[in-house]
């Protein structure tokens, strides 16, 4: 669960942080350029392919978004090729965004998503959270969900929220989420494919929505005017939303940065002095406990028992940390993880190691389904991303190996020195600043008189001297303040 959200607002892109126990559970990323996610599209279909059972659709954008056929048709089951056809306008839903070379991938089952209620506009089931254990509200949201359906149509899914949701609330939430559907309903009748029926939610708000619960304690935010927006739409709590007005950065002051730059490493080192070493290759993630320089508290003396506790130890520190990064990393598909090996291990080691990994695991929203060990001592499981993997959203693969490895984008390395830049400029008030970066960085920032240094400059009154410099590399950047 989650005990904090802190958010960082820069000038182009907000970060997310979820937060327990001081430590980084995601880091999400919202540019102010992107498309928001959920938007509802009229599109057209452009290929129906049986032999993938998936129609590619155009919906104005680089690639076509690929439509499998059990999000195409509204009964389970249907063929692609009897679901749609080609040339036919479609209305469809970004379920994930393009990433890499493929397209978005998208549904024509619609779903409008509210904090205590989602409407399925042309489904029928009413489903319950599984959260909602108390039987009383079990029964209280039972008999008042056929009322928040229009003309006895529509499914609808209660999540945790309903329990703590008043019944008139319940009924105002979907009305308003009924009215959105006749809205986008409306718009489709005149709009010519392709084009955008409804933009979605806003990033940060479905980022509060899906992570509020009892365990929030307190949202952060280091923008006041971001802050306010955010009142006006999540209400005033609980949790209340913050004003961090400190003169250090809050990533800086709960140690986020550091650690962000631990989940683009392969190599995390563990409390004992052992690490986990995470490699990708194309068809799995594999994962090898390594117990370094791990010491434990019983590890003098080195003996057999000695050996076999602190092996233990470590691999229960190594599993709640993996458990953590496939988490921070969105880590997708198939991990093999190699835990240490140990001397006449008992099925019973085995059972607690794995019991307590599946317990962390289980936080995980990403559907995670672990396997057995092996014979060998090789632990499978997979897992489902919901957003590009974290390294592909801050890097990019390195030209100078191949691809075997990556490095920052020249966005990300100009997010990162417009972040500085708002540090000095805070702590030197008044002063002006020399900034030299690599061409692409100081291209991607407009140049010397780009609408950005320029808008700070009038807003902030912090004048900013750039200079592209070649013989910097990408990463590389020098912030001076001129005296």
């Amino acid at each position: 669960m989650v005990e904090e959200i802190l958010i960082s607002a820069g000038l182009r892109r907000h970060r997310i942080a979820l937060v327990r126990d001081g430590r980084l559970l995601e880091l999400y990323l919202c540019d102010a350029d992107a498309p928001w996610p959920e938007r509802i599209i009229l599109g057209r279909v452009k290929t129906v392919q049986s032999d993938l059972d998936a129609a590619f659709v155009g919906i104005g954008e680089a690639r076509d978004a690929l439509l499998p056929a059990r999000d195409a048709a509204v009964k389970r089951g249907t063929a692609i090729a009897r679901a749609v056809q080609e040339g036919q306008s479609l209305m469809v839903q970004v379920k994930r965004a393009a990433e890499d070379e493929k397209g978005a991938r998208v549904s024509a089952r619609p779903r409008l998503t509210g904090r205590a209620l989602v409407l399925l506009p042309l489904g029928q089931d009413i489903e319950m959270s599984r959260h909602i254990k108390d039987a009383a509200n079990r029964k209280r949201l039972q008999d008042l969900a056929p009322h928040l359906r229009r003309n006895d149509s529509g499914g609808l899914i209660l999540r945790s929220a309903a329990a703590k949701t008043s019944d008139a609330d319940l009924q105002a939430e979907a009305g308003n989420l009924w009215q959105q559907w006749q809205d986008i309903q409306t718009a489709a009748e005149t709009a010519k494919p392709p084009a955008v029926l409804a933009l979605g939610d806003d990033p940060i708000a479905t980022v509060l929505r899906e992570h509020s619960d009892a365990t929030l304690a307190r949202i952060c935010v280091d923008d006041a005017a971001l802050a306010g927006e955010l009142r006006l739409v999540w209400g005033d709590g609980p949790p209340t939303i913050e004003v961090h007005d400190q003169a250090a950065q809050l990533f800086d002051t709960h140690d986020l940065e550091g650690q962000i730059e631990t989940a683009l490493s392969s190599h995390v080192p563990l409390p004992s002095g052992g690490r986990i070493i995470i490699e990708h290759t194309q068809a799995l993630t594999a994962i090898d406990v390594d117990s370094g320089q791990a010491t434990g508290p019983r590890s003098g003396g080195g003996s057999g028992g000695d050996q076999a506790h602190l092996a233990q130890e470590t691999n229960l520190e190594a599993a709640r940390e993996i458990a953590r990064q496939l988490r921070l990393r969105e880590i997708g598909g198939r991990v093999v993880i190699d835990f240490i090996a140990q001397q006449n291990k008992g099925k019973g080691q085995t059972a607690a190691l794995l019991d307590k990994f599946r317990g962390w695991l289980s936080k995980d929203p990403g559907q995670v389904r672990l396997g057995a060990m092996s014979e060998m001592g090789l632990v499978e499981l997979t897992r489902r991303r919901r957003q590009p993997a974290l390294a592909l959203r801050l890097g990019e693969a390195c030209p100078h190996c191949q691809g075997s490895g990556l490095r920052p984008t020249a966005r990300a390395v100009a997010d990162n020195l417009l972040q500085r830049i708002l540090r000095e400029a805070q702590s030197n008030k008044g002063r002006a600043l020399t900034v030299r970066a690599a061409p692409a960085v100081a291209a991607d920032l407009g140049g010397p008189q780009g609408a950005i240094l320029t808008g700070l400059a009038r807003e902030r009154g912090c004048r900013v001297d750039l200079t592209a410099d070649a013989a910097l590399n990408l990463e590389e950047f020098e912030v001076t303040t001129q005296r």
